[in-house]
């Protein structure tokens, strides 16, 4: 099988980093088709260093969902650290608020994407 064809078949794995049991929840009910058919590999984690204790075991992570506002390691952070630890993994910030400030200092920290509570709902 060519490599082309291997990475086809790779399951895309999202670490999602919130503080909120109930995020953790809502994102496994609105992919429970996927995950179940084994479409995608969801992992949690409930604060930044959390999700770099879990990235230090498993760098393969494609994608990292983050809220900005977490205790022991916040979002910006934690972006902060994917960029010069793991610069491959794409990472997106979720969150509540429509804050311009806290959008560009994520953007300028490595954020692949910025989506607020609106956007989620759609």
């Amino acid at each position: 099988m060519s490599s082309a064809n291997a990475h086809e078949l790779e399951v895309p794995r999202i670490l999602l980093v919130d503080d909120e049991r109930d995020v953790e929840h809502l994102f496994r009910q609105r992919y429970r088709r996927k995950l179940r058919k084994k479409q995608i590999e969801m992992h949690f984690a409930q604060n930044g260093a959390e999700a770099l204790e879990f990235l230090a075991q498993n760098p393969d992570v494609d994608l990292v969902v983050t809220d900005i506002n977490m205790p022991v390691m916040d979002g910006l952070t934690l972006l902060g650290e994917l960029k010069s630890q793991y610069p491959a993994v794409k990472s997106v910030i979720v969150s509540a608020y429509h804050d311009m400030r806290n959008i560009r200092l994520a953007m300028n920290r490595g954020a692949f994407d910025f989506l607020t509570d609106t956007e989620l709902a759609a």
